[in-house]
């Protein structure tokens, strides 16, 4: 019966789809002013809760393992000009404290004219979801003080010592072909603790990264317009997320380069370790096995799990990357589709245990399932949640015990 009430919840989104969400080129997302509403699908015996956000609303929720609202968080947009957003929503425990984040996309900051880049502010929660403080970026020699942070991700060492993330707009002289300069969005990654910037790390300092953007969809047509013929400086790299490995390194997705690159945080040059996928791929993988357009990536044991949109083929699924960073070889591989679903930006992929994953299919643009619990040994889809606004989005989908 939960199934067929599934199919009946698919078949009655689908046929209430505007047309637009056919076309071949890529919908542009607007923004949803409205209290986002679920119906959720089966159940799961998690203990843990579920983590919501939402991209083009200013929308927050919690779940239980049983699919049940326990907090959630509502702001209509404070005007047309300025509507924001709020993104990646997420549980941290530090010496035994828990605390939630989210990033506050303002709408007080200029976005360079991108829909991908969403400056604002993180947002810290204590255990009552009561406000903590706000967090923007610390003075450096890249930004000044109060700087705005980008909201793709966010992680908390403790409560004064965090990394964060951000896009910059800047002329560049260091570009094949284009020595006399040319404006881009680059990506700033800062680490902070206790006030003090510790370490940082631009992409303009790697010049081979220019030369690795590459176009796998419609949407992502001038990113690699360095001439400016627009009148645009393009988002030629686009961060998406960051992990730590058992070692400390930053593993960091990025969407236009296909890839993740780890960084060393000891260092304050030389700071790529490796290149895992897109063209500079040092593992030997597969085109097969490459991802494109990549969300998120999450360290898993020995592997690295990531959410792949696969613009390449309008086809999304999760993989999985076990690697000998000795011999730069893969030593495994595992990867996961669902129905063929596509997911053109955004979502997350989390394994729990086993072979059971949580997935937030982020912008499907008219998919009303935006999250899922799949037993993938099985292909049984454990728990699903429906938005009642198939338009309204998830950014990510986190489970956390």
């Amino acid at each position: 019966m939960q199934k067929l009430i599934h199919l009946l919840c698919v078949l009655l989104a689908v046929c209430m789809l505007p047309v637009c969400a056919w076309a071949e080129a890529p919908v542009v997302p607007s923004m949803i002013d409205e209290r986002a509403e679920i119906t959720v699908v089966g159940e799961t015996d998690l203990p843990g809760h579920f983590f919501l956000s939402f991209p083009m609303s200013r929308n927050l929720m919690v779940l239980d393992g049983k699919g049940n609202v326990i907090w959630e968080k509502y702001e209509p947009f404070l005007s047309p000009e300025q509507p924001g957003a709020f993104w990646d929503f997420k549980q941290h425990t530090v010496d035994g404290e828990v605390y939630y984040s989210y990033h506050d996309q303002t709408g007080t900051y200029d976005n360079y004219g991108l829909t991908g880049y969403g400056p604002g502010e993180r947002v810290i929660l204590d255990k009552d979801f009561n406000e903590v403080k706000r967090i923007t970026f610390e003075a450096s020699e890249v930004v000044p003080k109060g700087f705005p942070l980008d909201g793709h991700d966010f992680l908390m060492i403790d409560l004064d010592h965090y990394i964060l993330n951000g896009y910059i707009k800047d002329t560049v002289y260091n570009i094949p072909g284009y020595e006399s300069g040319s404006d881009v969005v680059f990506s700033y990654l800062q680490e902070v603790k206790d006030g003090e910037v510790v370490w940082e790390w631009k992409s303009i300092d790697y010049p081979e990264l220019y030369d690795q953007v590459a176009i796998h969809s419609m949407s992502q047509n001038g990113v690699n317009n360095f001439a400016n013929a627009n009148g645009m400086a393009p988002d030629y790299i686009h961060f998406n997320s960051m992990d730590l490995d058992a070692e400390g390194n930053l593993i960091c997705s990025f969407r236009h380069i296909h890839a993740l690159l780890c960084l060393d945080r000891s260092a304050s040059e030389n700071q790529i370790l490796w290149t895992l996928s897109g063209a500079a791929d040092e593992f030997g993988l597969t085109e097969i096995q490459k991802s494109s357009a990549q969300h998120t990536a999450f360290v898993d044991g020995n592997y690295i799990t990531i959410f792949d949109n696969g613009n390449r083929n309008s086809t999304s699924r999760v993989v999985g990357y076990c690697i000998d960073l000795e011999t730069k070889t893969l030593k495994a591989f595992r990867s996961y589709t669902l129905g063929g679903k596509y997911s053109e930006a955004c979502g997350s992929a989390q394994h729990l245990f086993d072979e059971v994953y949580v997935i937030g299919w982020g912008m499907t643009f008219g998919n009303p399932e935006a999250m899922s619990v799949v037993n993938f040994a099985t292909g049984e889809t454990l728990m699903s949640v429906y938005l009642k606004n198939p338009m309204n989005n998830t950014y990510r989908c986190l489970y956390f015990d």
